[in-house]
């Protein structure tokens, strides 16, 4: 891992999220690249044109010292390279050609609880969970940086598995000695598919050299058997498959990565499906 990305939006939740990362680079030796970003001048008319545009550059330029400033308070504490930009646009486009230019390897993003914001910021972060390429790792608000001495992998025993999903995951497994908890969680009196069982095994030989073991349990609902079984089973990080479901799928509200982007309590990583 040699690039982290962290959208910043100055909120507690995207401060949280920067101490998380800076602490995760140290650990790396990896550089950590702020990005803040700013829409757009909106022009209505020409009469409003000058003021609107002074007002915009005003803007950027207090989002420039405010990036400055979070970098100067994280590397008193920290010896990771830091860099920090200030980036106008769209924000969803905006981090993902920051993250393309700069070969970013994890974009970390900041989340506050299931109905305690409707920011943007968390729409952002679920939308680059659903855009990105990249593996994504969800802070919630308030989480502070522990070893990751625990892991717990939701999967769903895709028979069809890309071999490098799973780099990232065992890289960090690696690096921390990690125990990895793999969880399937099956739909009450629903018994594993041929598939599911291939998708096991593919999974077993994933993680052939990494401590870990197999686990599975029932509940009606997907999101609430992980958050029961974290819950009895402590666990530092939480990594799940973000697979490209269609429209349909989404609507019926099959994607369990974004509910558990906002239900967590621990970080979250999400991994993409190629």
């Amino acid at each position: 891992m040699k690039n982290i990305l962290v959208p910043i939006d100055f909120s507690n939740a995207s401060h949280y999220a920067g101490k998380y990362a800076v602490s995760l680079a140290d650990v790396f030796n990896t550089k950590v690249i702020f990005l803040n970003v700013v829409p757009s001048a909106f022009i209505v008319d020409d009469e409003s044109a000058h003021s609107r545009m002074m007002a915009h550059a005003k803007l950027v330029e207090d989002n420039k010292n405010l990036v400055v400033k979070e970098m100067d308070t994280l590397s008193k504490k920290h010896f990771s390279k830091i860099e920090g930009f200030v980036g106008e646009g769209t924000t969803t486009d905006v981090i993902l050609e920051m993250a393309k230019k700069n070969d970013v390897d994890l974009i970390v993003m900041g989340m506050k609880g299931k109905g305690k914001s409707n920011s943007v910021f968390g729409s952002t972060t679920t939308a680059i969970i659903r855009k990105s390429s990249l593996p994504v790792l969800v802070i919630p608000e308030n989480t502070l940086y522990l070893s990751i001495d625990k892991i717990t992998i939701a999967t769903d025993f895709d028979p069809e598995p890309e071999s490098e999903r799973y780099s990232l995951l065992i890289e960090i497994a690696k690096k921390y000695n990690s125990f990895i908890s793999i969880l399937n969680v099956q739909k009450n009196e629903m018994k594993m598919t041929d598939d599911e069982f291939i998708g096991k095994m593919r999974t077993y030989f994933s993680f052939t050299d990494s401590r870990h073991s197999f686990n599975t349990i029932e509940d009606k609902s997907v999101t609430e058997g992980i958050s029961k079984f974290i819950e009895e089973n402590s666990s530092d990080l939480l990594a799940m498959i973000a697979h490209k479901h269609s429209f349909f799928e989404r609507m019926l509200g099959k994607v369990h990565t974004k509910e558990m982007s906002y239900e967590t309590k621990i970080p979250l990583l999400v991994l993409q499906s190629k």
